[in-house]
């Protein structure tokens, strides 16, 4: 009798079958692993970018890079004062954004200028992951939104921010970086920095997020020129915190922005701060959302005020916080 020495069909099939357990378990596996290390690149950006902050600060008498600078304005902001200026890495022609500030402490990537604007020349200012989801929000124009996919912390809980804005009334009422009152609107106006001698708790204030630029709950910076008053801060937290006790308490959880496909590729995941992923939506509050990503399998880098970079599925009303207990 001839010996056999080939495979049945069902033997084959088995092996198929095996094959393909396998693939489905480890897949997944790899993926992860992929994740991480592009996680670990997102964490190692933003350990240089907040060092190149906080180098700064050390220039400038403890004061680290604002959000922007008005500088190449009018004092009433209608016209530009040197036409070839552009700001070195974003590209805007009428001041900088915090990335330009830092720019020269790191020196690498460039955004590119209006229609010139390129993901894939942003260098350390993006994350490999944030960039392949995140959409360019003002892509085709000169507002510099949509060139990173870092944010400066905006945060104004508890009336306490990291990161202050040159509001005009009320106790940050005082910087008008050379720009008359009647020019000062809400989201437009001068912008201080952070004062580092102010912040009480650094290794928890976070400095940088995932996000568009700019990100952190905020409720009402009230500039001069706005159609709001400052000073209703406490009130609104209440209102989009009502959980007892009602406001601030600092292990309650920060609201968190949506991050599904639509929001993130819309123009939302930038000046949307009223939409959260827990269904409330403030309770009608404008502005308590986080607007950061959390796309590493569900969490999301932040550096802090100190330099430490650290992985976080959720953070805390105290994480928003200079000073707050």
């Amino acid at each position: 009798m001839k010996s056999r020495n080939a495979f049945t069909l069902i033997e084959l099939l088995v092996v198929i079958a095996i094959i393909a357990i396998l693939a489905a378990i480890l897949f997944p596996v790899f993926a992860q692993a992929r994740e991480k290390a592009r996680q670990a690149t997102c964490q190692s950006n933003m350990k240089q970018i907040t060092l190149g902050w906080l180098m700064y600060g050390q220039d400038y008498d403890e004061i680290c890079a604002p959000s922007w600078v008005k500088s190449n304005l009018t004092a009433d902001g209608s016209q530009r004062i040197d036409l070839n200026y552009r700001a070195v890495y974003t590209g805007i022609d009428w001041g900088a954004y915090w990335p330009d500030l830092i720019w020269p402490y790191i020196k690498n990537g460039r955004a590119g200028f209006n229609q010139n604007r390129s993901k894939a020349t942003r260098g350390l200012f993006a994350c490999p992951t944030v960039n392949n989801f995140m959409g360019d929000v003002s892509a085709g124009g000169s507002g510099g939104w949509g060139s990173v996919t870092y944010g400066l912390t905006q945060a104004y809980v508890h009336d306490d921010p990291v990161n202050e804005e040159g509001a005009l009334t009320g106790p940050y009422g005082d910087f008008t970086c050379g720009q008359v009152p009647s020019s000062q609107s809400w989201g437009w106006g001068c912008a201080k920095g952070s004062a580092m001698p102010k912040v009480g708790h650094p290794a928890e204030s976070i400095a940088f997020g995932e996000g568009d630029v700019l990100i952190g709950g905020f409720y009402d910076m009230a500039y001069q020129g706005s159609t709001s008053t400052y000073g209703p801060n406490l009130a609104k937290e209440a209102a989009a915190y009502p959980e007892a006790p009602a406001g601030y308490f600092a292990t309650k959880k920060q609201k968190h922005s949506p991050n599904t496909a639509a929001f993130l590729g819309s123009w939302q995941i930038a000046w949307d701060s009223s939409t959260t992923d827990d269904g409330t939506n403030c309770y009608g509050v404008t502005g308590c959302s986080d607007r950061a990503v959390h796309l590493h399998t569900g969490v999301g880098n932040y550096a802090f005020a100190d330099g430490h970079v650290k992985s976080r599925r959720t953070t805390t009303l105290k994480d928003w916080t200079a000073n707050s207990l």
